[in-house]
Order: C-alpha cells, then structure tokens, then sequence
C-alpha cells in the first residue's frame, strides 16, 4: 500500500459481533456439568453481577437457593429488569438459572441430576 491510499478493506467499518452471536460461539466450551448454587442472595444488581462472573467462568447453569423469595419466581420477568440485564451485560439472558425455596431441595435436585448421568 503506498502511502495515502486505503485499500476496500480498510475502507469499510468493521461491524461488531452482537452479545448474542459471540455467546453462541463459547457455547461448545461451556461446562455443562458445573453448577453454581447461590445462597440468599439480597441485591437485585449484585446477583447481575455474579451471574456475569459465572458465564465468564464458563458455568451454564446456576441454581439460586432463595428462602426469603428476594427474586421473582418467575425467571423470565428477572430477565427483563434493566437493572438485572446491564449489570450482567446481558448474560442473564442465555445463562440457566433455576430458584429453590431451601438448600435441601437444591441438593435433592442436583443430586438427581448427578445420578441420572
């Protein structure tokens, strides 16, 4: 290239991957078999945070064991709070997650998810 001239390459903007796309791309590398269990949680924007840090470890699925029913039952209205999704940079949105009133419940549960293996 000579000096002043910029080849079509460089011409064009280079669009940036969508959140979406490059998580389908580390799915294969997911650990399908861990799980993170967490337990009472109190802050809404903490818990975003945790489940950012437990996609970027690779963790697929994590079971919160939640006896004062700080969080909704129902996971998908989670999804939707803004406060939830920026804080997690939008992980919340592919990554499992599964609510339990005690922590026995959450150990028969993962117990007869590891039996059944």
């Amino acid at each position: 290239m000579t000096a002043g001239l910029k080849t079509e390459t460089e011409d064009k903007p280079r669009s940036k991957p969508s959140v979406r796309q490059r998580a389908d791309e580390i799915a294969p590398f997911r650990c399908k078999n861990l799980i993170a269990v967490i337990e009472n949680p109190t802050d809404i924007k903490n818990f975003g945070t945790v489940i950012r840090n437990v996609n970027a470890l690779g963790v697929e699925k994590v079971y919160v064991v939640d006896p004062h029913h700080s969080l909704p039952d129902d996971w998908q209205e989670l999804r939707e709070r803004k406060s939830v999704s920026k804080t997690s940079v939008s992980a919340v949105k592919w990554t499992f997650v599964r609510r339990f009133d005690s922590t026995d419940v959450c150990s028969i549960t993962w117990k007869g998810r590891t039996s059944n293996q």
